[in-house]
């Protein structure tokens, strides 16, 4: 583990202590289950498949996780997918684009209620152990970045 992510880690240990001691701990729990049941809703539990040139996955975007987005980040087990390799589109017809076309002035729009799915070509061996992929999209109107992370075992894609 990385000095950074210690650091990181160690410091949130610092907050969750803090606001058990000050709120008690039932609200360090309580904080834990909304960001899980806030992945769950946001992530298409199963959704990770293999293909034929990488791996596929999509988002639910329930009225939570909405907005313009301008620029976008997929991760595999930490290594960063490049922004050429990575397509995104409205379910179940909308036109791909790749995030390296996302910007600003052409920003990445979820909607609420409207699934997105995201498709990397980025190899993925059959039989692999699970994948940690991490979405990172940075906001347009919200300078702070917006991420999520999930790990799963990629499936078969359904669709050849």
């Amino acid at each position: 583990m990385g000095g950074r992510r210690l650091g990181a880690l160690l410091r949130l240990a610092d907050d969750a202590i803090g606001l058990g001691w000050d709120f008690g701990l039932g609200s360090v729990e309580a904080l834990a289950w909304v960001a899980r049941t806030v992945e769950t809703a946001v992530y298409v539990p199963d959704s990770l498949v293999r293909t034929a040139s990488g791996f596929r996955f999509a988002l639910a975007n329930p009225p939570l996780r909405i907005g313009a987005f301008s620029s976008v980040l997929v991760r595999v087990d930490g290594t960063p997918v490049p922004p050429d390799r990575v397509r995104v589109r409205h379910r179940p017809v909308g036109a791909w684009r790749t995030t390296s076309e996302i910007g600003t002035a052409q920003p990445l729009l979820l909607q609420a209620g409207n699934a997105t799915e995201f498709d990397a070509d980025w190899p993925v061996a059959p039989g692999s152990a699970p994948l940690l992929i991490r979405l990172e999209l940075q906001n347009v109107a919200i300078p702070p970045l917006v991420w999520m992370e999930f790990r799963e075992i990629p499936g078969e894609d359904p669709s050849p």
